[in-house]
């Protein structure tokens, strides 16, 4: 019987169970050799959490002096301004946060691939593996090209939109096409039509003349104020003092009186203006201009030839040249000015 026994241990082996977990902790560290450099890592990543974002490094490389120099001439050469010391400054940071996104994305790879690593090792290595001291790799910091800061992008080609010229043809002769029939299609007026569009037509032209005619009123009123200054100065120069009254001709003393009725005549006529006679424009504008040229010839050698020299000299130029201008203006004014005729046109009285 008891050889049997001591048979079936032989054939069976050892049938007590040890778990490797508890002499795992029986180790002189606590923890088996194979975990030291991995636990940690597959524990956070079996935790779903984010990588720890690597410590930013301490040195950076900066723009030197040669590589703004070059960035100056650069500018220089695409007919830009120089540089300012701020946007130096600006580039000097935006090239060493360019080197601290390298980095944090390199050190992102690297501590993926130790997950990776460690994964496989605790997978294929044997029990009896002691794992080596690690050692910290020196981390490069990557290289950024500082012209990579003024890259820009590259301008659109300009587009230039062609037509076909027998195309363009085409299209008229159907724009053209379709314009002569849809004046084809158009129904004919009736005559009710044409009466109400000639009725709107004649009341748009009524008010136009309307519109004129109040706009005209206001031309009288100045018309017929600067009327009553030139008949004014008229009476003003025909009463004005002779130089030698014993020795004045006939014929100057002749023009005096008429100028002296013609002021007067101009005064009366000037207030028909805005008082709407009709019949009377034709004889005021004649008036206007018959004073005029009497008042250039002879007025003229009467002013220098008998009244020059005389007391009150100055007035008697004064009102003579005054006359003339506003004889002028009135004339002109009232046979050209159309609104002036639109105002005549509406009534020949002003109580119409």
């Amino acid at each position: 019987m008891d050889d049997q026994r001591s048979l079936e241990q032989q054939l069976l082996g050892d049938m007590t169970y040890e778990d490797p977990r508890k002499a795992a902790q029986n180790t002189a560290g606590g923890v088996d050799p194979r975990l030291a450099g991995a636990s940690a890592v597959l524990l956070d990543d079996m935790s779903g959490a984010a990588p720890a974002a690597p410590k930013p490094q301490s040195i950076y490389q900066e723009l030197s002096d040669e590589q703004i120099a070059i960035l100056q001439q650069q500018r220089a050469e695409k007919g830009q301004p120089p540089y300012t010391p701020e946007e130096i400054a600006d580039l000097k940071a935006e090239f060493v946060e360019r080197q601290r996104a390298a980095a944090m994305q390199q050190a992102m790879a690297e501590q993926a691939a130790a997950q990776q690593q460690a994964s496989a090792m605790l997978l294929s290595e044997p029990e009896d593996y002691s794992r080596p001291e690690k050692k910290e790799p020196a981390k490069i910091l990557p290289q950024v090209d500082a012209s990579s800061l003024l890259e820009e992008p590259a301008p659109e080609p300009e587009r230039k939109v062609t037509f076909n010229q027998e195309d363009l043809e085409a299209a008229k002769k159907q724009a053209a096409k379709r314009a002569a029939e849809s004046l084809q299609e158009a129904p004919a007026k009736t005559e009710e039509d044409q009466k109400r569009a000639r009725r709107e037509l004649m009341e748009l032209r009524r008010q136009q003349q309307e519109d004129l005619a109040q706009q005209g009123f206001m031309v009288s009123v100045v018309m017929t104020v600067l009327g009553v200054f030139a008949g004014v100065a008229t009476l003003v120069y025909s009463m004005g003092a002779y130089a030698n009254p014993q020795s004045v001709p006939a014929p100057f003393k002749l023009f005096d009186k008429f100028h002296m009725i013609a002021g007067v005549l101009l005064i009366l006529l000037s207030i028909t203006i805005v008082a709407r006679v009709k019949q009377l424009k034709g004889f005021t504008s004649f008036m206007f201009v018959i004073t005029g040229l009497t008042l250039v010839v002879p007025g003229i050698a009467d002013l220098l030839s008998q009244k020059k020299g005389a007391s009150g000299f100055g007035v008697t130029a004064a009102a003579y040249v005054i006359a003339i201008i506003l004889c002028v203006v009135v004339m002109f004014t009232l046979s050209s000015s159309d609104k002036l005729k639109a105002y005549y046109a509406k009534s020949d009285v002003m109580y119409d």
